[in-house]
């Protein structure tokens, strides 16, 4: 199954002020990571979420040496040292360093959701998902917690949520009625907006 409209042959990534890309994929599909310069010799993959920092990989130039339980051999290093994730998982996000340098934001979002990006700023409408019954007000919610009041508003007509004045703090995965239904990337004004092809499938 490919990824729907927003994210069809596509990875979307910018490149935030302090120079980290931010990288978005669908799961399931396969993730490569780049250093964000060239290294020589021993590159050591590691990756930071919730404030913990684990080793993932060391890649010697001969072999990989996993610093995590990896049954499903997910995680490997090329030759050129980037880092490749086979069949990502949405627990696979978060920052990824090479040899202690940021090298990427990874952020992996249910299989089916919408990716929609959004300049700083502007206002957006996110729709729920067709399934979502239309005989009620539904709920919203993101993976970050609730849904502000102040430039939040819900329909109860087309059970849309619009949001004015985007921020990039409202970037995140938005859930109608509890459903994944959009992943909303707000891009910072001064921001460089990189759209590469993907030859990527979900399987």
């Amino acid at each position: 199954m490919r990824v729907n409209i927003y994210l069809l042959v596509l990875v979307l990534g910018y490149k935030a002020a302090a120079g980290i890309i931010h990288e978005i994929f669908e799961e399931k599909t396969r993730v490569s990571l780049r250093c964000p310069h060239s290294v020589e010799g021993v590159v050591t993959w590691s990756r930071e979420r919730n404030g913990d920092k684990t080793d993932i990989l060391t890649f010697n130039g001969d072999r990989n040496i996993k610093h995590v339980d990896d049954p499903g051999k997910r995680y490997g290093s090329l030759a050129d040292k980037t880092l490749f994730i086979v069949k990502a998982v949405v627990s696979d996000s978060g920052r990824y360093f090479c040899n202690n340098e940021a090298a990427a934001d990874l952020t992996v979002i249910p299989s089916g959701t919408t990716l929609v990006p959004a300049s700083e700023r502007t206002s957006i409408t996110l729709t729920c998902p067709h399934d979502v019954g239309a005989s009620h007000v539904p709920t919203w919610t993101r993976d970050s917690g609730g849904i502000p009041l102040r430039r939040f508003d819900v329909s109860p007509v087309d059970q849309t949520l619009t949001i004015t004045d985007v921020q990039p703090g409202d970037s995140g995965l938005y859930y109608c009625d509890g459903k994944p239904a959009v992943y909303l990337n707000v891009i910072k004004d001064d921001a460089e907006l990189r759209t590469e092809p993907s030859s990527m499938q979900a399987n």
